[in-house]
């Protein structure tokens, strides 16, 4: 499953990585169940290493928080699952992976819950995607 999400804003990063020295490299986004899913910045250059996680793209706002603009999971074969080819972000963009959905259920599972919590009318706010 692949999805471009209205607009889905992070929560506050985690206190503890922050306090430890490893600054804002990890946010946490809400599903439309509640439930928070922890996600890791990584460079556009090392996505295809990811396979089997679920990726989100995210535009930067003010402070530390996100906006996420995509998400969708990485196949074996190292690309966005159901894409010929990885699509093209603008400068910028915050890469972001989850690694604690273990299999594809549990994958496909938080994917459809961060895109029902991407499509609740109060956070319905138009955000560029990919160029």
């Amino acid at each position: 499953m692949v999805a471009a999400l209205p607009f889905l804003l992070s929560d506050q990063p985690p206190e503890v990585p922050r306090k430890v020295g490893l600054g804002d490299r990890f946010h946490y986004f809400r599903g439309a169940s509640g439930r928070r899913y922890l996600f890791s910045e990584v460079a556009a250059t090392d996505l295809a290493d990811f396979r089997g996680a679920v990726f989100l793209a995210a535009e930067r706002l003010g402070g530390s928080r996100l906006a996420a603009t995509w998400i969708g999971t990485i196949d074996t074969a190292g690309r966005l699952a159901g894409e010929e080819r990885w699509p093209r972000f603008r400068p910028g963009v915050v890469m972001l992976v989850h690694l604690l959905a273990v299999g594809e259920r549990e994958r496909e599972a938080a994917v459809a819950d961060l895109v029902a919590a991407g499509r609740e009318p109060a956070v319905q706010l138009a955000l560029p995607l990919a160029a």
